[in-house]
């Protein structure tokens, strides 16, 4: 009887310990993380086949001419034939152009004008339909351009969605996308009200569930399924062995 009134009481000190009191969480507003490249870029358009570009000389308006950058990167001028544009920015271009006028011409002013390039553009990549380049014109925000890739996938985390942007300062940044709205559409519009621009990167990452399943799958299933491969051909040699000495 002493013993059973001792397991009992054993017993309801075990359970009393594994209740844990309700406790009252005031949430803390913390700063957005930013994650910065040590190293500093510097954005600038360069010239590529198919843009049109109006090349004016000061004075001289019978060398002055719209053209465009042909496939094999050049473009062709008055007195100066063949002129390599592709890979240039506009100052270098510029620059190339004054050098070669100088030659036969006293004192150029050139000027360079782009007249049609490529629209702007965002990046979507990561965990969505598709990776693509967007016009900016057609995707201003970030869901917008996420919708235009084809949406997320289902094992995309969608609170840990960043915008990878060079600033002005040369530097490029990862912006965690966050949002106080609370619940499922939390991040939904946090991205709705994130804009977007020129050359941004949208990356939504994959969930840690997904990944750990992807690696089970690649190092355990697989594996498994060559070894089941194998050893059912070996299985079938035999049989086919077994059958031809019983004949």
């Amino acid at each position: 009887m002493l013993k059973n009134a001792l397991c009992f009481a054993c017993l309801v000190t075990l359970l009393s310990s594994c209740v844990v009191p309700r406790a009252k969480f005031t949430q803390i507003p913390v700063a957005q993380e930013i994650v910065r490249t040590d190293a500093r870029f510097r954005k600038e358009y360069v010239w590529r086949p198919g843009d049109q570009v109006e090349v004016v000389v000061r004075r001289v308006p019978e060398v002055s001419r719209t053209v465009t950058i042909r496939p094999d990167g050049f473009l062709t001028l008055p007195l100066l034939d063949d002129v390599k544009a592709a890979g240039l920015t506009a100052a270098e271009l510029k620059t190339e152009l004054t050098k070669l006028f100088s030659q036969r011409l006293l004192e150029p002013e050139v000027t360079v004008i782009a007249v049609q390039v490529p629209p702007a553009v965002v990046y979507v990549v990561g965990d969505v339909g598709n990776n693509l380049a967007v016009p900016l014109r057609n995707a201003t925000t970030a869901i917008e351009a996420i919708t235009y890739a084809g949406g997320f996938k289902r094992t995309a985390k969608l609170d840990d969605t960043a915008i990878i942007r060079l600033d002005e300062d040369g530097l490029i940044r990862a912006i965690p996308v966050a949002n106080e709205a609370k619940g499922q559409p939390g991040p939904v519009i946090g991205l709705r009200s994130t804009l977007l621009q020129a050359d941004d990167i949208v990356f939504v990452p994959e969930s840690g569930r997904s990944q750990v399943a992807r690696f089970l799958d690649d190092i355990v299933n697989r594996p498994l399924s060559s070894l089941t491969g194998i050893f059912g051909l070996y299985v079938n040699f035999r049989l086919t062995r077994l059958i031809a000495d019983q004949q």
